[in-house]
This record gives C-alpha cells, sequence and structure tokens, in this order.
C-alpha cells in the first residue's frame, strides 16, 4: 500500500466523522497557550452522570492506541513519522469500526477530535512530550466510555 492511500482513507474517514461540524466546534481547551495537554475536553459530556456504552471495537482500538504508545515509550529507536503512522492507522480503524449513533457517537467524536490534534502534532522534535500527552488523554477515555 503506498503512503497516499492511507493518508487518502484517513482523510475520508475523518471527513464522515466530522461532516456538519462547523470550524468554531471543537475549541474545548484542550491545549493552554502554550500548546501543552491539559486534560479532556471540556465538550465530552457523561450521560447524567454515567459513562457512555462504547461498541467493543472502539474500545479495543483505544486499549490497541495506549498499546501503542507505550512501545513508542519504550523504544527510543523508533522514528516519530513511523509512531505517527500506527497511531493514525489505529485512530482509523477506530473510525472505520465504530457502531455508535446518536448522542454516543457525538460524545465520543469530542473525545476524538483532540486526540486526533495530539497525533497531529508528533514529531522528531516533540516525540516524548506528546507520547506522554496522548497516554495520559487515552486514560482518560474510561471516565467517559465503559
Amino acid at each position: 500500500m503506498t503512503m497516499k492511500k492511507p493518508t487518502l482513507l484517513l482523510a475520508a474517514a475523518m471527513l464522515a466523522l466530522f461532516s456538519g461540524c462547523s470550524p468554531g466546534e471543537h475549541k474545548d481547551g484542550h491545549h493552554n497557550e502554550e500548546g501543552e495537554h491539559v486534560g479532556a475536553p471540556a465538550l465530552v459530556q457523561l450521560d447524567n452522570g454515567k459513562k457512555w456504552l462504547a461498541n467493543i471495537e472502539t474500545t479495543q482500538g483505544m486499549q490497541s492506541m495506549a498499546q501503542m504508545v507505550d512501545t513508542a515509550l519504550s523504544n527510543p529507536d523508533a522514528t516519530a513519522v513511523s509512531i505517527k503512522e500506527n497511531l493514525l492507522s489505529g485512530f482509523s480503524e477506530i473510525l472505520d469500526k465504530c457502531t455508535m449513533t446518536g448522542e454516543p457517537h457525538e460524545q465520543l467524536h469530542h473525545y476524538l477530535v483532540p486526540l486526533k490534534e495530539d497525533i497531529e502534532r508528533l514529531d522528531e522534535g516533540n516525540k516524548e512530550e506528546v507520547l506522554a500527552d496522548i497516554k495520559a488523554y487515552l486514560a482518560t477515555y474510561k471516565n467517559y466510555f465503559e
């Protein structure tokens, strides 16, 4: 598979997931002015104090991404490019396998936007910092979804 095909597939998946969103909809304070991670996005809400029910494939995909991050953090020779590619592939797989609808899907959407932003920030100059941000962020998934 060429590099263009996964990028095109990811772009198409992102467009499908995020269609209908206005540009200002994702201003959620996920990063402070210095670009530092500040926790879970403000837009993710619980279901009247309860966690949202996620499909098993989404939860497994999130766990898989957390494992990718742990592996990358323990392998100093892994390049940011390869890590980013793997994380984007895992992200795309979550989108492809998501069967959630209605408000749970909307809340997942709110959760995924900052994750995608973190993945996109990943480069050689900030690899460890961004991976730590992604790891901390992925750990918040269980606060909102089961």
